[in-house]
């Protein structure tokens, strides 16, 4: 029996960037470890065999504490630290404490001595300028060469491996400088795993059991858990039903609006272009936008169900990051949505497990 491959899981969250190596019967979790108690307990419930600590990379004793448990022990250091300070959804404050810990992940990934580096974030982490000067791209470029790892970057779309969602995402693959040349091939292998055609939102969750809002399918088989629906108001489940599909909050009839929603749509907050994503009914035929951490909030984007009149429910949004049915989560709604919306989608955990496989063996 072959060695199998180790690997590590910092900024864990649930874990969905690590579930494609779990899953491989060629690897093997050393650790994982996340700031948040909600994430253990998720991480701890859907990976049996994997030790969680809960750790706060922007402490360096917490960091090292790390370090020291798997320090020149682990093939693959695994990782999609905080996106909120360079999504350009936010503000991209200069010294937001979240985007530093991209130094921190690289630090410890750096001080722990892998064979191999992966690191996931949000596209417009190329654009963020550090607080200590330049970019963060310039920062990444200095740590790693001076560490004597070899790069590459690249952006993924989750539309090219099938899944219904318009997710692109932020990628950096580091091996040491003697394997550098095995880099080209590992993004080969990568490429080669797309494939023409990806899901509907049908055909993602049309097979789920109706849920009005506020109710709930309890599965008495365990085999669908959180299906849950938020409960709407009756005067938000109203404005819904004037949505078409495709449809959003310019077509609910002015007198069901509030005064500050009428000072959106007339532009008193700005273009008023967000306005026609607010209560945005989703299509049966097309993609799903990209699933985010606020799914509970209306204003989050154009999530309102195809024919329900209600927001997504965690279950809608898990299948929709192509996390499989079995993959349960617990903790209120909020923490679910959560949760959910800032994991890495499980597909592009496989795609990159297989292709380390592939290229680098064990």
């Amino acid at each position: 029996m072959s060695k199998k491959i180790t690997y590590v899981d910092l900024f864990s969250g649930c874990g969905g960037l690590s579930w494609g190596f779990y899953n491989s019967p060629d690897f093997k979790g050393l650790l994982a470890s996340d700031v948040w108690k909600e994430a253990k307990k998720n991480y701890d419930l859907n990976h049996k065999d994997v030790d969680f600590y809960v750790k706060d990379f922007s402490d360096p004793s917490d960091t090292q504490s790390i370090i020291n448990l798997v320090k020149d022990k682990c093939d693959i250091v695994i990782g999609g630290p905080p996106c909120q300070g360079f999504s350009t959804l936010g503000k991209r404050e200069l010294n937001c404490e979240k985007s530093i810990l991209v130094d921190s992940f690289l630090d410890a990934a750096i001080a722990i001595n892998p064979r191999f580096i992966i690191m996931e974030n949000v596209k417009a982490i190329r654009s963020k300028k550090h607080p200590d000067g330049g970019h963060f791209i310039d920062v990444i470029n200095n740590k790693l060469t001076q560490a004597g790892f070899a790069y590459e970057t690249i952006i993924l779309n989750a539309l090219d491996f099938g899944l219904g969602q318009t997710r692109e995402r932020f990628f950096l693959f580091a091996c040491k400088v003697d394997e550098s040349e095995l880099l080209a091939e590992y993004l080969d292998a990568i490429a080669a795993q797309k494939v023409d055609s990806f899901s509907t939102l049908y055909e993602l969750i049309g097979d789920l059991p109706k849920v009005g809002p506020g109710e709930e399918y309890v599965d008495k088989n365990g085999v669908i858990f959180n299906h849950k629906a938020m409960k709407h108001g009756e005067k938000l489940v109203e404005r819904f039903e004037h949505v078409p599909k495709n449809g959003g909050l310019l077509d609910v009839p002015r007198h069901l609006l509030t005064d500050h929603l009428i000072n959106m749509i007339d532009g008193k907050y700005g273009s008023g272009g967000h306005a026609k994503n607010i209560y945005g009914r989703m299509d049966w035929n097309a993609p799903s936008g990209t699933i985010v951490a606020g799914m509970d909030k209306i204003t989050a984007g154009r999530f309102l169900h195809p024919v329900e009149h209600r927001l997504l429910t965690p279950r809608e949004c898990a299948r929709i990051q192509s996390f499989p049915d079995s993959f349960v989560f617990e903790g209120s709604l909020v923490t679910q949505y959560y949760l959910i919306g800032n994991a890495v989608p499980p597909v592009f955990s496989e795609v990159l497990s297989k292709a380390y496989k592939q290229v680098f063996g064990n």
